[in-house]
């Protein structure tokens, strides 16, 4: 995987995360009593015929799961504490923060924190290039035109 991908899925972890915790679910085709549900809509909008696609559902569930834990894993295993400061606080935190902000939190050089920022995207490209980037709409991106 290229560092651009790489940007991209991190760009996106924070709406995987939240679709998985919240805005998606693996489709159950029971009821909370087990009884068959008729015709579930999934998370998915439905189509113009009148029914969303339950599997489609599971497979954007499947999809963002396996993007969430390989984020997560990559920089936690494969990272230095550096590294992964640096990855957690510009993509990953609620209030994320831009390089310079870093430097003056860590107390160090603003070049110190592009040349750990650059490490860890060639790290993450090495260790993500099996992991398929799954698109889905990024709430951050959302939230500035709201």
């Amino acid at each position: 995987m290229d560092k651009n991908k790489v940007t991209e899925m991190l760009k996106k972890y924070r709406s995987y995360k939240f679709a998985v915790s919240n805005g998606i679910a693996p489709y159950n085709p029971y009821d909370e009593i087990g009884m068959p549900k008729g015709g579930g809509y999934g998370s998915r909008i439905p189509t113009l015929g009148g029914s969303g696609s339950t599997w489609q559902s599971e497979q954007d569930f499947k999809l963002y799961s396996r993007a969430v834990a390989a984020i997560e894993g990559a920089v936690s295993d494969v990272l230095d504490d550096d590294q992964a400061t640096v990855i957690r606080r510009k993509y990953m935190d609620r209030n994320k923060r831009t390089l310079a902000q870093i430097a003056a939190e860590r107390n160090v050089d603003p070049s110190t924190v592009t040349r750990w920022h650059k490490e860890a995207l060639r790290h993450l490209a090495d260790a993500l290039v099996f992991v398929e980037v799954p698109d889905i709409l990024i709430l951050d991106e959302v939230l500035k035109t709201a």
